[in-house]
């Protein structure tokens, strides 16, 4: 079995988890929680919670970053808690701010044991089926990733489980937990002629190379406080976002996902939200100010 990274409907908010070489960026240290709440009503639909954090430093004058990521996600009878230790290596690049990160990915996995099969049995008589309840094995995996930031552009592309590691039950079926995964992201921002307003296009790609993710986005902002905007993510949903971002460093998020398949039948959309806090850290005093609600 092939289990997919989880996918975010704020990817913004979510870069940390996503890409090693977002560790650092900008000169705040920066803590996110996002809870994500997906295919509601739908069972054994998954339900994610991350917490992000990440800082930079200097060291033989040089910028660096190191970042968390704490994530648990549950999905049917499985479960995984990961911890993501990242760093980032830092380099000014044409106008702008180079990530070149990598990271150490640790598995805590474990599932139910309580099988039911379409005719009300337990399951017991397929192979495929794992059925020992007590194995919670601990499994380490690697990232990398480039992350570039100027002041109205950022480029990301990473890589996460690169050894595709696999976990094996009781009954000696091997079971892939989760599989590589690369990720691709990117957003503009547009000043339009009133200089209250800007505008903020972004796509964000995933695949485990077995099946793509893809949503495209569009967020308003105003003020440089307040945004709201749409997206599609193809063939799944149109999800509705909208947020707030304060001068003390506290900003939030929500998003519902409404969703296009045939899972609407059962389930009511998708919810996700996020809470973060950033403050200013002077390592190095840098001139450069991101005006996006994408780059607090």
């Amino acid at each position: 079995m092939a289990q997919n990274g989880n996918f975010s409907s704020l990817p913004m908010f979510n870069q940390m988890y996503y890409n090693p070489g977002y560790a650092g960026d900008g000169n705040d240290i920066e803590a996110r929680v996002l809870v994500r709440e997906q295919w509601m009503g739908f069972p054994g639909a998954p339900r994610t919670q991350t917490f992000n954090v990440d800082a930079p430093f200097k060291l033989f004058r040089q910028k660096h970053g190191v970042g968390l990521s704490i994530v648990n996600d549950v999905f049917g009878n499985f479960s995984n808690t990961e911890l993501n230790i990242s760093y980032a290596y830092r380099k000014s690049l044409i106008q702008g701010d180079l990530g070149i990160g990598i990271g150490l990915n640790m598995i805590s996995h474990s599932f139910e044991a309580n099988w039911l099969d379409p005719e009300g049995g337990n399951g017991g008589t397929d192979g495929l089926i794992p059925t020992n309840a007590s194995v919670k094995p601990l499994l380490f995996d690697a990232n990398i990733g480039l992350y570039y930031n100027s002041d109205n552009l950022y480029l990301s592309i990473s890589s996460r489980n690169l050894l595709n590691t696999d976990v094996k039950y009781s009954n000696g079926s091997n079971q892939l937990l989760i599989g590589r995964q690369l990720y691709f992201s990117t957003g503009y921002e547009y000043q339009l002629a009133n200089p209250l307003f800007s505008i903020q296009p972004g796509v964000f790609v995933a695949t485990d190379f077995s099946s793509t993710e893809l949503s495209v986005s569009t967020l308003v902002t105003y003020n440089k406080r307040f945004f709201g905007g749409l997206s599609y993510k193809i063939t799944d949903a149109v999800i509705f976002m909208a947020g707030i971002s304060l001068p003390s460093g506290i900003h939030a998020a929500v998003s519902y996902d409404l969703t296009t398949s045939r899972i609407i039948k059962i389930g009511t959309g998708s919810f996700e939200f996020m809470a973060g806090y950033s403050f200013s850290l002077d390592i190095d005093k840098d001139n450069r100010k991101y005006k996006s609600v994408r780059f607090l």
